[in-house]
């Protein structure tokens, strides 16, 4: 691993992430934790653990002799892509949770105290949507090439 200090960082800040429930519907098993998310916080935490999940098989397959190294390659590129945009992911769930709790500690506070929370939480949920948007294709990329040595 190139980066082992933000890998960890990393790991530790998806263990402490709270996940997306997994949800089953009656019958019906909802494969797509990230279409099924219905809050930012929840697209950006489904998409996270996607991620996690995808660069843990990615790291398996790599240690895995009979892998062509032409396959291999391509994971690490796809993985040097990935991780940056799911690290910034990471920080905008973190600011938008953090601004989310201020306004809603903020909702007895003075009128002009409100505003800024809501000023506040309003460009944490941009920037998480357009981090969720960022994030998107590296990690749905990462994802195919890994669905693709599986079969």
């Amino acid at each position: 691993m190139k980066h082992p200090r933000r890998t960890l960082a990393l790991a530790c800040a998806l263990t402490l992430t709270p996940a997306c429930a997994s949800l089953q519907l009656g019958g019906t098993q909802i494969e797509n934790p990230i279409a099924a998310a219905r809050t930012l916080d929840q697209r950006a935490d489904a998409l996270l653990n996607a991620y996690a999940a995808v660069i843990e098989e990615a790291t398996d397959i790599v240690r895995d002799p009979a892998a062509p190294l032409a396959f291999k390659c391509a994971l690490g590129q796809a993985e040097r892509v990935a991780t940056p945009a799911a690290e910034t992911l990471q920080i905008a769930v973190t600011a938008y949770v953090g601004a989310r709790a201020d306004f809603e500690a903020a909702t007895d506070a003075s009128q002009p105290a409100l505003e800024r929370a809501a000023s506040a939480l309003t460009i944490a949920a941009r920037r998480l949507g357009d981090a969720i948007d960022a994030a998107r294709a590296p990690v749905s990329e990462l994802e195919d090439l890994v669905r693709a040595r599986r079969g």
